[in-house]
């Protein structure tokens, strides 16, 4: 990966997903930050997780202080949050404001300048979850109050994912959570854990590699001529989010029909067919892919006669 991104597949056996989400359970992500966890970076619900979940981040913050804490346990991103990167320098004026970021003394830390008096600084990160979605969330609240002087906030590329209850993104906790495991990525850009309902577990590399899979293939009589790249290009262009696994193939039988085939080539991850069976099971993938085909020709300017849908 580039720019210091990393990321964490963390992936559910069909028994274990039925059950966590039949029990109502959140999947759970914290960030290390000074040697501790203490905020849910994210909590997805049961209608967000899948049976494969990509989590990822790169080095980008947000810096706020607040007062709220302990009186409120959730945090909550503020409107005046600083963006900060490691090796930034933050100052909070004896008034309250804030300025920066400016470049402080260590390049792996965000650096607070206190000069204001007993505050909490909080530290919020960017991810992206496994439907593409972005989103700036606390991973680091001081629990103590910070006193007039310095403090460092030192992010760890070491995250801490269990499943839990009523938990919401931003809630402070202090304690050991239950179904937890620690996954260190400070030499490394990306992980995959496996979760039977009881242990965690490393997949082995054999059952993490796939061969290629076919998953629909649509037939398309074209009222226009269309050209092969240019169809496969668009339909690419719209598998985002959770269809973002899938590669799509074109070739034509004639000037007026096409063969699309939807599916995994080679180098896919049996963690990505996983994801893409358990997200969308048939007929519902089926049909959306095939959507995804009439909306590709429509925005080609082309237009049906005949389309046949058919599953692998």
């Amino acid at each position: 990966m580039t720019d210091g991104q990393k990321s964490v597949e963390i992936r559910l056996t069909p028994d274990a997903l039925v059950k966590m989400k039949a029990n109502h359970y959140n999947l759970c992500f914290a960030r290390k930050v000074k040697d501790t966890y203490n905020v849910v970076w994210k909590s997805a619900d049961k209608e967000t997780y899948l049976g494969s979940n990509t989590f990822s981040w790169k080095p980008e913050f947000q810096f706020f202080v607040t007062n709220s804490y302990p009186d409120s346990p959730q945090v909550m991103v503020a409107d005046d949050a600083l963006d900060v990167g490691l090796g930034s320098l933050v100052e909070m004026d004896k008034y309250g404001e804030l300025k920066g970021p400016g470049t402080g003394p260590s390049p792996t830390a965000i650096t607070f300048q206190n000069d204001f008096g007993d505050i909490h600084p909080v530290l919020a990160a960017v991810s992206v979850d496994g439907a593409g979605n972005k989103s700036v969330t606390p991973i680091y609240a001081a629990q103590d109050k910070v006193v007039m002087g310095t403090d460092s906030l030192t992010p760890v590329d070491t995250v801490l994912v269990w499943f839990e209850q009523k938990i919401a993104t931003g809630t402070m906790f202090s304690e050991a959570r239950s179904r937890q495991v620690e996954i260190d990525l400070t030499t490394a850009d990306h992980a995959v854990r496996l979760y039977d309902g009881a242990k965690w577990t490393t997949p082995m590399k054999s059952e993490l590699e796939a061969d290629p899979v076919t998953i629909l293939t649509v037939v398309a009589g074209l009222t226009a001529f269309v050209g092969v790249v240019d169809l496969a290009w668009k339909i690419n262009s719209l598998l985002t989010g959770i269809y973002s696994s899938i590669r799509v193939e074109v070739s034509a039988t004639d000037n007026r029909s096409v063969v699309v085939t939807y599916g995994h080539g080679p180098g896919a991850t049996a963690a990505e067919l996983h994801r893409t069976r358990s997200s969308l099971p048939d007929p519902a993938l089926n049909d959306r892919l095939a959507e995804l085909t009439l909306e590709a020709l429509a925005k080609l300017g082309v237009g049906c006669t005949s389309l046949q849908a058919i599953p692998a």
